[in-house]
């Protein structure tokens, strides 16, 4: 059954959001996916955060749309939307040349089968960002959350199955009378962020590019370019936008949410100008019209460290 968009649910559901287009969102505010009917198969973009999760995925969808997965889109190389790939070994799987090297880099040279992924610290970068340890170590409250968060079922021994194809700036699908436009705009969320654009349709899926509905992690992110990608997308000719994480939204969700980290900037640099300390910008930075989200408590302080520590550095 093809179940209609929800703002938390308690099961994953696929989501019609244009002709041949469709959205998976993921229960309770986990990862989002997407699925693209073509005359010649389905490409799906991203894989879910297990290898249960993503074979869950791929059956439904194989069976509810009556094809089979030709193609998988890798949006970026955070765990949350590649952990599933091992569900699509047998198909071509893309992702931009900053996702493959930055798995390389982080996990060697892969097996005939990839990598498994055991330690908990690499675990935690590939889902938080590079910056995690340092992070977490002003808060033990927070690291026992994220600890238990890459742990447990489905989590203590993760298999990744690395892509096969990558691309420097832009790639491109055939999608019947669409195209699939794959294109890296520059360090944003993470490096190796995709925008992925069916103008036709007028659908864009942003990965982690864009957060709906819940207060977003900043990680080791590039604020100043996460804010300058968004700026670009808000001059896109979409009805439709498909974030990481949260409901079918549009350019209005992509604006608001591009001011909650604007903000976010702005305020932090103040702090540093006037020679305030980390502890002293936690403290006092507030983003009043933000703090009802969920994670927003959770996540500011350790979000306001990772900007302070950006601009400090530059």
């Amino acid at each position: 059954m093809i179940h209609s968009p929800m703002v938390s649910q308690p099961t994953a559901s696929l989501v019609p959001v244009a002709d041949g287009v469709f959205a998976w969102i993921g229960r309770g505010g986990d990862s989002n996916a997407g699925v693209i009917d073509t005359p010649t198969g389905l490409i799906v973009i991203d894989a879910q955060q297990t290898a249960a999760q993503g074979k869950s995925f791929r059956q439904f969808v194989e069976h509810e749309l009556q094809k089979p997965v030709r193609r998988l889109i890798n949006t970026h190389f955070h765990l949350d939307h590649v952990a599933g790939n091992v569900a699509f070994s047998d198909v071509a799987t893309i992702a931009h040349e900053r996702t493959v090297q930055t798995l390389h880099d982080t996990l060697g040279v892969p097996s005939d089968s990839g990598w498994e992924v055991s330690d908990s610290i690499t675990k935690l970068k590939l889902f938080f960002g590079f910056n995690i340890e340092d992070l977490l170590a002003t808060d033990d409250v927070g690291s026992a959350w994220f600890m238990n968060r890459v742990s447990g079922p489905g989590y203590d021994n993760i298999s990744i199955c690395p892509p096969t194809e990558s691309f420097a700036d832009r790639y491109a699908l055939q999608a019947g009378k669409d195209i699939v436009r794959c294109e890296y705009w520059g360090a944003a969320h993470c490096d190796g962020d995709l925008v992925v654009h069916l103008p036709r349709a007028k659908v864009v899926f942003l990965g982690d590019l864009l957060f709906v509905g819940r207060f977003p992690w900043f990680g080791d992110c590039d604020l100043e370019g996460w804010v300058e990608r968004l700026d670009r997308v808000l001059q896109m000719d979409v009805e439709t936008v498909i974030p990481g994480h949260g409901p079918p939204s549009t350019l209005r969700e992509v604006a608001v949410f591009r001011d909650l980290l604007l903000e976010t900037h702005l305020a932090v640099r103040s702090a540093v100008r006037r020679g305030l300390s980390e502890d002293a910008t936690v403290a006092e930075v507030v983003l009043p019209q933000f703090a009802s989200m969920p994670r927003y408590d959770a996540w500011m302080p350790f979000n306001l460290r990772a900007t302070y520590r950006m601009l400090r550095a530059a």
